[in-house]
C-alpha cells in the first residue's frame, strides 16, 4: 500500500490536516487510525453521546503520581475517527490570545482569538451558540454576578473575572466532530482513511521517512509513503511512535532496546496538561437529565434539535485572575454528575501549570501501553494557585443564587492533602514534541522534526505552553497550519 502522505491519527488536528493537503494538492492521503468509524449514532446527541464516549475511548492510566498522594488517573482521550473531537465537552473556548504566538510569525501579542476561529469557520468547522441553558446555568451566572463577574455572550478565556455560556462545536445541535472535514467531495477524492489499523513507527531511509509500520507485536504491515509522514496521534502517542522509530532521548532508547537513529532529548517531555478539582453539591432540585426523562427528551432532539439532549452538561464557566489579565483558573459547571445520585458540580481547573512531566516508552515493554508521568504539583505554585481558585470556586456555590441548590454554609479552608487525594486530569496534555530551537526542541516552526526530511508532527504535542482554554480550538488551527505548510512546501502538482 503506498500514498503521497500518510497521516498518522484520525483525530482533531489529523483531520484538519488532511483535509487540507486534500483541498489543496493533488496528493493521495493515506490516514492511519487506530479507532474505527464515527459511531454518529451514538454520539450525534451530545448529552447521550457523552454518557457513551467511554466505548470510543482510549483508557490508558498514568503512572502513579507523587502529586496526588500516589494515585493513577485515566487518560479517556479519543480513540475513533474524530478523535478527542468525537468524544469531548464540545466546548471552543480557546483561550488568551497570548497561548498563540507560536502559531504566528509576529512577535506582537495582539493575536486575534476571534480571527482564528472565522478562519476555522471558513474552513468548514461548526461553532455555534448553545441551544439549551438550564435553571442551574442561569443560577450560577447569577451567582457569578455576585462574585463580581462580568457576564460576556462568547466566553473565550481571554479575559480575566468574566463569566458566561460557552459556544460549542455543535451544528444545529449536533455535536461537530472533525470527523465531518473528511466528507467533502475533494477529501473523499483523496483521502483513504485506514481504520482500526495501529501505527507503531515511522519508517526511514536514513533520517528521511518512506512510512508506517503498522500491526502488533505478534504481525506488522508496511505503508509507504512517496512525499513524507506526519504525525498527529496526539501528546501522549506521537512521542511514542517517534521513540520506537528510534527519535528521542538516547538512554531511553537504548535500555528499550530500539537503535538510535537521531538523539533528541526532548522528545516526550515538557508533558503539561490541566489538572483540576471537583466541588460537588448535593442538590435538591431533580438533575434535568436524569434517566427517566430521556425518551421525552430524544424525541424532542430527533424532531427538533433542541432540548436538554443538545447540551454538553457544561454549559457554563467562568475564568478568573487579575482583571483584563490571562486568566489562572477557570470554573466550568455540571448541572448533574456521576459522582452523586442528585448533585451539582464545580470543576475548578489550573490553567498554567508550572509543573512538567514526561510520557515515554516502558522499557520492560516498548510496543506496549506508553508510560504518561504527568508530575502534577511538582512546582508548590501550582497546588496554592489550585486551591486559591477552588476557595473562590466555594464562594460562588454559596451564593443567594444558588440556595436551593444546596448551600454549603461553610468558609473552611481547602486543605492540600483534599486537593491531592480529588484532583485528576481534565483531558488536555500537551506539549510533549516541543517547537523550538532549544535542548528540548523537537520540531520547527514548520512542523518538521529536527533533523529529519519529510517527518511532519501536528498536534497538541508541539506547543509550547498549554493554552489556557480548552485544546480543541488549538488543535484545529495546529492541523490547518500544518496541512498548509505541507501543501505549499511539499505538495507536487499543487493546484493553489
Amino acid at each position: 500500500m503506498e500514498f503521497d502522505v500518510i497521516v498518522v491519527g484520525a483525530g482533531t488536528a489529523g483531520c484538519m490536516a488532511a483535509a487540507q493537503i486534500a483541498r489543496r494538492t493533488d496528493l493521495t492521503i493515506g490516514v492511519v487510525e487506530a479507532g474505527g468509524r464515527y459511531p454518529g449514532w451514538a454520539l450525534h446527541a451530545p448529552l447521550a453521546g457523552l454518557r457513551l464516549r467511554r466505548f470510543w475511548s482510549w483508557q490508558h492510566h498514568t503512572a502513579p503520581v507523587a502529586g496526588l498522594a500516589n494515585r493513577s488517573v485515566t487518560f479517556p482521550m479519543g480513540k475513533v475517527i474524530g478523535g478527542t473531537s468525537a468524544v469531548n465537552a464540545m466546548i471552543a473556548a480557546a483561550g488568551h490570545p497570548q497561548d498563540y504566538q507560536f502559531l504566528t510569525e509576529s512577535k506582537s501579542t495582539e493575536v486575534s482569538i476571534k480571527r482564528f476561529q472565522e478562519d476555522l469557520t471558513a474552513l468548514g468547522v461548526q461553532i455555534q451558540a448553545p441551544r439549551h441553558c438550564s435553571s442551574f446555568t442561569k443560577a450560577f451566572l447569577q451567582a457569578c454576578h455576585e462574585e463580581g463577574l462580568s457576564r460576556t455572550d462568547s466566553l473565550d478565556g481571554s479575559l480575566s473575572e468574566t463569566c458566561g455560556t460557552f459556544r460549542l462545536f455543535q451544528n444545529h445541535g449536533c455535536r461537530w466532530s472533525a470527523a465531518h472535514l473528511l466528507r467533502d467531495t475533494r477529501c473523499r477524492e483523496r483521502i483513504h482513511v485506514l481504520r482500526n489499523t495501529m501505527a507503531r513507527k515511522v519508517m526511514l531511509h536514513g533520517t528521511r521517512a518512506v512510512g508506517v509500520e503498522t500491526g502488533s507485536s505478534l504481525s506488522t504491515g508496511a505503508i509507504k509513503a512517496r512525499v513524507g509522514v506526519l504525525l498527529a496521534a496526539g501528546a501522549i502517542h506521537t512521542p511514542c511512535i517517534l521513540q520506537r522509530s528510534g527519535i528521542g532521548p538516547k538512554a531511553l532508547l537504548e535500555s528499550s532496546g530500539i537503535r538510535v537513529v537521531e538523539d533528541l532529548p526532548g522528545v516526550g517531555q515538557n508533558f503539561q496538561d490541566h489538572v483540576g478539582v471537583p466541588w460537588v453539591v448535593p442538590s435538591r432540585v431533580p438533575a434535568p437529565g436524569r434517566p427517566s426523562r430521556w425518551l421525552p427528551a430524544a424525541i424532542q432532539f430527533m424532531t427538533c434539535r433542541n432540548g436538554i439532549m443538545t447540551s454538553n452538561c457544561c454549559e457554563a464557566g467562568c475564568f478568573l485572575g487579575e482583571g483584563g489579565a490571562r486568566p489562572t483558573i477557570e470554573v466550568f459547571t455540571h448541572f448533574q454528575t456521576t459522582k452523586h445520585p442528585n448533585a451539582v458540580e464545580f470543576s475548578t481547573v489550573l490553567l498554567h501549570p508550572k509543573s512538567r512531566g514526561e510520557v515515554g516508552l516502558n522499557p520492560a515493554n516498548p510496543w506496549g501501553p506508553p508510560r504518561i508521568d504527568p508530575q502534577y504539583f511538582s512546582s508548590g505554585d501550582d497546588l496554592s494557585c489550585l486551591a486559591e481558585g477552588l476557595r473562590r470556586t466555594i464562594r460562588i456555590a454559596n451564593s443567594d443564587a444558588l440556595l436551593r441548590y444546596g448551600l454549603q454554609d461553610s468558609d473552611e479552608d481547602v486543605a492540600p492533602d483534599w486537593i491531592r487525594r480529588h484532583a485528576a486530569t481534565h483531558y488536555h496534555p500537551a506539549g510533549t514534541c516541543l517547537q523550538g530551537d532549544d535542548a528540548l526542541g523537537v520540531v520547527t516552526r514548520g512542523f518538521q522534526v529536527h533533523r529529519t526530511d519529510a517527518l511532519w508532527v501536528a498536534d497538541m504535542s508541539v506547543v509550547p505552553e498549554v493554552p489556557g482554554g480548552h485544546t480543541a480550538t488549538t488543535a484545529l488551527l495546529i492541523g490547518a497550519k500544518a496541512g498548509f505548510e505541507i501543501a505549499t512546501n511539499r505538495g507536487a502538482g499543487s493546484n493553489q
